[in-house]
């Protein structure tokens, strides 16, 4: 049985950083995080081939118009409606109409809405005022 292509890939001008030190929370996927994304500077290819949670993508365009991308978003829509998000880590040129787009999975981005977080407690230890002097 023949798939008919229908994958959404957009390449993003987004600030978040590979390193993870500020991520942004939203309070919901549908009304912040997806309108966040999906206002930011973007180009955008429909109907591509299923896009497997692989480390790279073949890209439908110019190395020279797509290097300042640095995020990428994609939807598989003919399984489903969920977005993936993903870094883009490197690119490289193929030929003129085809460019391989390195990314690494945006995991919080990504499943921030699907993981499920228990109550838990954090235990703190005190020092006395007297104990609490930095060390050199």
């Amino acid at each position: 049985m023949a798939i008919t292509p229908d994958t959404n890939i957009r390449l993003l001008k987004c600030p978040l950083q590979l390193d993870n030190k500020n991520q942004i929370t939203f309070r919901d996927k549908e009304r912040d995080q997806y309108p966040y994304f999906l206002s930011l500077p973007y180009i955008e290819v429909t109907s591509s081939m299923y896009q497997r949670a692989s480390s790279s993508i073949f890209y439908p365009g110019n190395y020279d118009a797509l290097i300042h991308y640095n995020y990428c978003m994609y939807q598989n829509h003919h399984y489903s409606d969920k977005w993936y998000f993903a870094y883009v880590t490197g690119m490289k040129y193929i030929n003129d109409n085809m460019t391989q787009i390195f990314i690494t999975e945006d995991v919080f981005q990504t499943w921030y809405y699907d993981a499920w977080l228990r109550p838990s407690f954090v235990e703190r230890e005190m020092l006395s005022v007297s104990d609490d002097v930095p060390r050199s």
